[in-house]
């Protein structure tokens, strides 16, 4: 008995340390942003048994493979694993971007900042549901703007209401950030969390010269982590082409004619190593972009 006792714990072992070899590897993988091959292996897992960290890998991968119900799916399983569980991508990411569009999204959104609000005790709540709410219809809007320009045909009124609606939105929107910037400037990570980032968007969204004021800000809370560097070089590459400059990191893009829906990059000013660059501020590579 002692024998195949030994021989079942070791198979036990032997399992146990393929599958984390297999979630080590889905893992790396996710890393490279090699979105698909990473989802195939943790889609080849009982989703019941991945841990909480592991499901929100696996709702990323499978997000930027759009396929988010699936994504949804794995970031309800991230919550269900653990109680006290939380984590900020799901208030703020562009990786789960199109997740929140899905009637499935706003509990698990509530649930996970329920959850954050009792345990960071250090940050100013009121003020990070302020950005929250900025960041979100900031972004809702938007998403449902691109969602209804993917039609066959597009919707000519409801993508005119849309657009109308993204404008006011920008509108209040601004008056907001810029207010909160003028009078707290720069909101730490240490104070509100990731919802620092709303105001990124609002500036990002705005005129040349407004981004002209702001970035100096934003590239000191690059500088710092306060926000992610990704960030930062859409930002300084959006103050390029508004100068008529190529662009640094690849980031933006054009209307290749006017009034076509296809959209080219803006022109690179060293394309050679763009991709070195772009590595450096935590952007995937531009080989498989339409140039």
């Amino acid at each position: 008995m002692k024998v195949v006792h030994h021989l079942l714990l070791a198979v036990m072992l032997m399992i146990t340390s393929t599958a984390s070899a297999q979630i080590f590897k889905a893992d790396s993988l996710l890393a490279q942003y090699k979105y698909p091959e990473a989802l195939e292996i943790y889609k080849s897992f009982n989703p019941q048994q991945l841990k909480c960290g592991e499901a929100m890998n696996a709702a990323i991968a499978a997000a930027q493979c759009d396929e988010d119900s699936l994504a949804v799916m794995y970031v309800g399983i991230a919550l269900e694993a653990d109680p006290s569980y939380f984590d900020e991508r799901i208030s703020v990411t562009e990786l789960l971007q199109d997740c929140r569009l899905l009637p499935e999204w706003e509990a698990l959104q509530a649930e996970n900042e329920r959850r954050l609000e009792n345990a960071m005790h250090k940050y100013d709540i009121p003020l990070r549901r302020e950005l929250l709410e900025i960041y979100h219809s900031d972004q809702n809007v938007r998403g449902h703007l691109i969602m209804a320009s993917r039609q066959t045909p597009p919707d000519q009124q409801k993508l005119s209401e849309l657009y109308a609606e993204m404008i006011k939105i920008d509108s209040i929107n601004y008056s907001k950030a810029i207010r909160l910037l003028d009078t707290y400037g720069w909101i730490p990570r240490s104070k509100v969390g990731a919802a620092n980032q709303a105001l990124f968007f609002v500036i990002q969204h705005a005129s040349s010269d407004v981004i002209d004021r702001y970035i100096p800000i934003f590239e000191m809370a690059a500088n710092n982590g306060d926000i992610p560097k990704d960030l930062f070089a859409k930002m300084y590459d959006r103050q390029l082409l508004y100068a008529g400059k190529p662009q640094k990191y690849g980031t933006q893009r054009v209307r290749k004619e006017a009034g076509s829906g296809q959209m080219v990059l803006w022109k690179i000013e060293d394309p050679d190593n763009v991709n070195a660059l772009r590595r450096e501020m935590g952007l995937p590579p531009l080989d498989d972009f339409p140039q």
